[in-house]
């Protein structure tokens, strides 16, 4: 792709939030929070948003999660709709490679401004600070970095096969969703920054506590460790690293319909990347191709906890294609350390 970043694109901003939720977030960039869920007014009729919304609260009002009133607070905010179902969307489709400490995803969803939208997020908890990669409104954690630590992305799990037809098997699979009450996965990665000091706490909470459906972790630790997750509800297969996913099963014994724009194209040319990393730069984006890069994207991150380089790039369509709708945010988590 032509990697030339117009000076007028707009900076990506990072938010220190302290000890804040992330409702304090969405209280700080209300617009950011209106805008994206009137993005979503558009993709969805309203309507659908509305029956979304609906069923999506009273799920969360029988669930587990220590961040329901985060939720309840962005809902409350003037002029914002659907904050419940958006947050529990699971449409999400990624791209994401771990090796070496490093850690590389690709983020895709139909939704357009995601990408203009991005906010880089500092936040503080028992175990450290960590930074989180996200929009302003929602609560859970698909994308983050806590240094001397780990990096971890999430990426949505293909719809299980029950009949063979992906209608069918779609309307089943939310069927026995609503029945559970664990965390859903982004709101556990999330716990997983606030609680676990060192990659092996993380990797433990992330292969053993329950949740609400499936989803793919990518993980990397600071001295080198690298794993893939995938998580049932009450199940797991880990593969270690290095290694790389996208919306598909990597193990033989699930069945599942793969999501997104060419999943088994996107894990080819994402295990090609593996073998070295650490060339990936996120400022020349002269090696994101197709299909890794395709109309859906709207996201880039590249963490690397050895050096403590953060790079992130927001994308939006341009054509057949996606180009940069962000200049390039780039800082060292090391050189940012300070006493607090």
């Amino acid at each position: 792709m032509d990697s030339g970043h117009p000076s007028a694109l707009p900076v990506i901003p990072l938010i220190d939030l302290g000890p804040a939720g992330l409702d304090e977030l969405a209280r700080r960039m209300p617009d950011r929070v209106r805008m994206l869920v009137g993005a979503a007014n558009k993709l969805l009729p309203g309507p659908v948003l509305d029956f979304m919304d609906v069923r999506s609260r009273a799920w969360l009002a029988r669930n587990e999660t220590p961040y329901r009133a985060e939720i309840d607070a962005v809902a409350a905010i003037p002029g914002v709709r659907g904050a419940h179902g958006l947050n529990l969307s699971t449409e999400w489709a990624c791209t994401a490679a771990t090796a070496d400490g490093r850690l590389v995803r690709t983020l895709d969803w139909p939704i357009r401004g995601l990408g203009g939208a991005i906010t880089v997020v500092r936040q503080e908890s028992p175990a450290g600070h960590w930074f989180n990669v996200t929009w302003p409104g929602f609560i859970g954690v698909l994308t983050g970095m806590a240094p001397g630590r780990f990096a971890i992305a999430y990426n949505q799990a293909p719809i299980r096969w029950a009949t063979g037809l992906w209608p069918i098997d779609w309307v089943i699979e939310r069927m026995r969703v609503n029945r559970r009450r664990a965390l859903p996965a982004t709101h556990l990665i999330r716990r997983v920054f606030e609680t676990a000091r060192d990659f092996h706490a993380a990797f433990a909470l992330l292969r053993e506590t329950p949740i609400a459906y499936t989803g793919l972790i990518s993980i990397a630790g600071a001295h080198g460790e690298a794993a893939i997750i995938e998580r049932a509800e009450h199940l797991a297969f880990v593969h270690a690293g290095p290694g790389a996913i996208p919306n598909q099963w990597l193990n033989t014994e699930w069945r599942g319909h793969p999501r997104g724009i060419d999943s088994p194209g996107r894990l080819a040319q994402c295990r090609m990347l593996t073998h070295d990393l650490r060339r990936l730069d996120g400022t020349d984006l002269a090696w994101l191709a197709y299909p890794m890069l395709n109309k859906l994207s709207r996201l880039l991150v590249i963490a690397d906890l050895k050096t403590g380089d953060l790079a992130v790039v927001g994308l939006e369509p341009e054509g057949k294609t996606a180009a940069p709708a962000t200049m390039p945010f780039a800082m060292n988590v090391h050189a940012e350390e300070r006493p607090r």
